[in-house]
């Protein structure tokens, strides 16, 4: 029980950093975009909810988006491992979304028998693997030689891996595909985009789904049940607008479009609308539709008070 005592470990491109607290472990994996805050002192994604939940927390906290492909990162996890750190906890759960939901499920050999929650998660960017991958140039850029290249491979010793992801996202689908393994729980979520734990936040999900996923009692007729709240979320109407443009579906995509603006009063939606209507060759149809809008946002402009009168 030598290491149930707060750490701090910095490493060349990486900074670990550990709370102690109940016999659950959470190794919370940095996303690239918590990765570009430089502040030297800033916590592991999700640390305060998770220390609030009563669990210890390992942050695997990155200073730029490598990937966690740095050497020096593998061989203090590894020495942490032969040490029995892993093993003094009656639960390991790893998580973390993209870049972080690779390194929740590709470090999951560490601790066999562990959970992974793993959201939006890229498989690996290994060019021999996933040659069709061009998105994240900075993180294919590092070394994908040498340990923990392939999460789809190194999650199979975990007892169960959740996967997050919006099958509409080409490129997550295709990620998710190589999670082939028995204990795989594919958890789609469709019209969401990228950024699922923003948008199951704002359904008001995203701290029961890491309670229900962490224990083993999520199940997926709850998941899907509560997944209908989406329809509340402008990201998913938005994504379904996406979706209709690369389908080619015009009139449809107006049509949603439409009602989404009459809903959100977003004048994002209206111009959606202008946009699939001239789309169909209803030019006049749309420059009807961008008038409105020019005066909808002239009102509004002429009603909105001054700073002065505002304070």
């Amino acid at each position: 029980m030598a290491f149930l005592a707060d750490f701090e470990t910095v490493l060349p491109k990486n900074r670990l950093s550990f709370t102690a607290a109940g016999p659950t472990l959470v190794v919370s994996f940095d996303n690239a975009v918590a990765a570009q805050r430089k502040a030297p002192d800033r916590r592991a994604w999700g640390h305060g909810f998770f220390a609030d939940e009563g669990h210890s927390v390992l942050g695997v906290i990155a200073g730029d988006s490598d990937w966690f492909r740095c050497p020096a990162l593998h061989k203090e996890l590894l020495a942490l491992r032969d040490r029995g750190f892993f093993q003094q906890f009656a639960l390991v759960v790893m998580t973390g979304t993209s870049m972080g939901g690779f390194g929740a499920a590709a470090f999951a050999s560490l601790a066999p028998g562990c959970r992974v929650i793993s959201y939006t998660p890229q498989s690996t960017l290994r060019a021999d693997l996933v040659p069709w991958e061009t998105n994240h140039r900075k993180g294919r850029q590092q070394s994908w030689d040498g340990l923990f290249t392939d999460a789809a491979a190194e999650s199979r010793q975990a007892s169960e891996v959740y996967l997050f992801y919006d099958p509409f996202h080409s490129e997550d689908r295709r990620h998710a595909a190589r999670f082939t393994g028995e204990n795989v729980r594919h958890l789609r979520s469709p019209l969401l985009g990228h950024g699922l734990p923003e948008a199951f936040d704002a359904m008001g999900l995203l701290k029961d789904i890491f309670r229900k996923a962490s224990t083993g009692t999520l199940e997926s007729a709850w998941f899907y049940a509560a997944m209908r709240a989406r329809r509340t979320l402008p990201k998913y109407h938005k994504e379904m607008l996406h979706a209709l443009a690369r389908h080619h579906h015009l009139e449809t995509g107006a049509a949603v479009a439409r009602r989404a603006f009459e809903t959100f009063a977003d004048p994002y939606f209206a111009q959606r609308e202008a946009l699939f209507t001239a789309a169909t060759g209803n030019i006049l149809g749309a420059m009807n539709q961008m008038d409105r809008i020019a005066r909808a946002q002239r009102l509004r402009s002429r009603i909105r008070p001054d700073a002065s009168e505002a304070d």
